[in-house]
């Protein structure tokens, strides 16, 4: 387990703003918030699998979901049935999606989140639920049950503030490492925190990458301006990532900021808020990235030049989950040609006008005007380098007018697939 030591996932990628610093607490951070994680018995060896959050007073709140069309039990309950602009609470259980679980599995998230809501004494629509893991098994209630009587009913007497690490490890499925920390954010009206908790590794890709992501902030921010500052975190990060290009049944964004902190930023301090927001999502993708079942190494894929954007995200998109290129990535090979050819599948026919003029791995140009560059021994002796790097950034530079994206993505391992093979026995 992760100690309050390392606080956020680092990555060069996600650079923190000047005006932010990290402390201890997690989701707990911000004043207000109570939260534990506990071994229910779904997952096996007394593992962390079942947590709740939740606010100690009313809250705005942020939610995001997956577009999958197979959307878990808890996705749909919560999406069609909570009040997602003011929700205070959360359960959540690990080692179970409750996904494609047909009306039982519905019944289930309901009384998974109607036991939560009478132990914590909240009205049902303010309580989420969040489930992930194996699809297509019914949930085992006679487990959830005593396991949300025991979560919920330590949070409501109080002992769950100091149970943000275990919260963020009962959230976890294959993750090698919990996904959490806290910043405290300087604004020009005085001091506010942001706590996190995330998870995810395998089934990941936009709309919204497959991960489950609970914020909490102190700040007083009223209903829309939380909901545009969560969201515009969001698109810039869990939705600029893939490991494996599948969308999960269950992705699940919560934010809940709830004013405990008295301090109520003007302008400048929202934009401050966003910018720390942004910057703490985005490391927390991007640890998702390296934390990608058997991943060995992150890329930054920057396509710029494109006719419009609509194009610039269907190249990066081609690149970044191509197998070709992703093996290439863990073989350490810069075959650019994997590249190419990812690049024109995306383009097709109508495409030749939109090339790629240049391809690089960090500072070194290995195709130049659509044709290889010619590379000296020293310029070899840095590509081999940058190829053993744990991050790499990769930029397409095509022939249009100039639209860009940005993808982040994981190389694809032997252990991968063993993973995955092996997940459900």
């Amino acid at each position: 387990m992760k100690g309050w030591s390392e606080m956020l996932p680092r990555s060069r990628f996600a650079p923190l703003p000047p005006f932010v610093r990290e402390v201890a607490g997690g989701v707990t951070s911000p004043k207000g918030f109570l939260a534990v994680g506990v071994a229910s018995g779904v997952k096996k060896r007394a593992k962390l699998d079942l947590g709740v959050l939740m606010s100690e007073r009313p809250c705005v709140s942020a939610a995001t979901f997956t577009s999958n069309a197979a959307a878990a039990a808890p996705v749909r309950l919560t999406r069609e049935t909570a009040d997602c602009g003011h929700l205070r609470a959360v359960v959540v259980n690990a080692g179970n999606a409750n996904a494609c679980t047909g009306k039982q599995g519905l019944a289930d998230a309901a009384r998974m989140r109607l036991l939560a809501a009478d132990r914590l004494r909240l009205p049902v629509e303010q309580v989420a639920v969040a489930s992930t893991g194996l699809i297509g098994v019914h949930l085992p209630m006679d487990k959830i049950e005593p396991g949300i009587a025991a979560a919920a009913g330590a949070v409501a007497g109080g002992s769950g503030a100091a149970s943000a690490e275990a919260f963020a490890t009962a959230i976890r499925t294959t993750d090698k490492h919990a996904k959490y920390g806290a910043l405290e954010v300087e604004t020009g009206e005085g001091a506010v925190r942001l706590g996190f908790a995330a998870k995810g590794c395998g089934m990941i890709s936009p709309n919204m990458a497959t991960m489950l992501c609970f914020v909490t902030c102190d700040a007083v921010v009223g209903e829309s301006a939380w909901t545009d500052l969560m969201r515009a975190a969001v698109v810039g990060s869990f939705n600029r990532i893939t490991v494996d290009g599948q969308e999960s049944t269950n992705d699940m964004v919560l934010g809940f900021c709830n004013g405990a902190s008295g301090v109520a930023p003007g302008d400048e301090g929202l934009s401050r808020l966003g910018e720390a927001l942004q910057a703490a999502l985005l490391s927390l993708a991007v640890s998702i990235v390296a934390d990608g079942e058997g991943s060995t190494r992150t890329m930054r894929l920057s396509v710029t030049g494109a006719s419009d954007t609509t194009r610039a995200e269907a190249v990066a998109r081609a690149v970044a989950n191509s197998p070709l290129v992703k093996t290439a990535f863990y073989g350490r090979d810069a075959n650019w040609g994997r590249i190419m050819q990812a690049i024109g599948q995306a383009l097709g026919r109508d495409g030749h006008q939109a090339l790629p003029a240049r391809i690089a791995y960090e500072d070194v140009v290995i195709v130049e005007k659509g044709q290889p560059a010619a590379l000296d021994a020293v310029q070899q002796g840095r590509l081999a380098e940058i190829m053993h790097q744990p991050e790499i950034d990769l930029t397409v530079a095509l022939n249009g007018p100039g639209a860009v994206s940005t993808v982040y993505f994981s190389d694809l391992t032997h252990d991968y697939v063993t993973l995955n093979a092996e997940y459900s026995t």
